[in-house]
């Protein structure tokens, strides 16, 4: 469902899903050489979003998801013996995921924004034995646009400079970027 009200001043969506996927490769997070046979997955959720333009040049959009991905059939191999993960969470899936961004329009070809990015927590393995625990980092930017068809943007990522686990298996974790600033210069012809 979508629609848009207010002469488009609020937009918002709604989307329900159930996918189901046969005849999977996955790749093993504790063994990245390995690639496991899952006969059959399945997810269901709900995504919405929202977004808000408040005047005085001032947005709000804010996005959400709930999702609950299972095995549906699948048997791992562990120490030569067959263990059924049937029901269990697929690994590095996050059951949530928000965010929340707001930007202002402060001067003509002007913006300044700013979001919270939230990742709730993931399995590390397909055993559903340990998690990664969820996180949220603050992104902001500021962007400028100097003609017509050129726009620079200046964006600064994790602002606090939040340590984090975003993937890896049941013991080692690949951490989050650290805060880092980018720049780019965007040209249409």
């Amino acid at each position: 469902v979508k629609q848009s009200l207010w002469g488009g001043r609020l937009e918002w969506t709604l989307a329900g899903y159930y996918i189901v996927k046969n005849d999977l490769l996955s790749r093993n997070p504790n063994n990245p050489t390995q690639t496991q046979q899952v006969g059959q997955q399945s997810s269901r959720g709900i995504e919405a979003s929202i977004g808000l333009e408040l005047g005085g040049g001032w947005r709000i959009d804010a996005t959400g998801t709930i999702l609950r991905a299972r095995y549906d059939d699948f048997t791992e191999s562990v120490g030569g013996l067959a263990v059924s993960r049937k029901g269990n969470t697929p690994a590095g899936v996050p059951g949530k995921v928000a965010n929340l961004w707001a930007s202002w329009r402060f001067a003509p070809n002007w913006q300044v924004s700013a979001g919270l990015q939230y990742v709730g927590k993931a399995y590390t393995s397909a055993s559903n034995d340990y998690a990664r625990p969820g996180y949220a980092v603050v992104n902001a930017g500021l962007q400028w646009k100097a003609t017509e068809n050129a726009t620079l943007d200046l964006r600064v990522k994790n602002l606090f400079d939040k340590t984090y686990a975003y993937a890896g298996g049941d013991t080692q974790w690949y951490f989050g970027a650290p805060r880092t600033v980018e720049a780019s210069l965007h040209v249409r012809f």
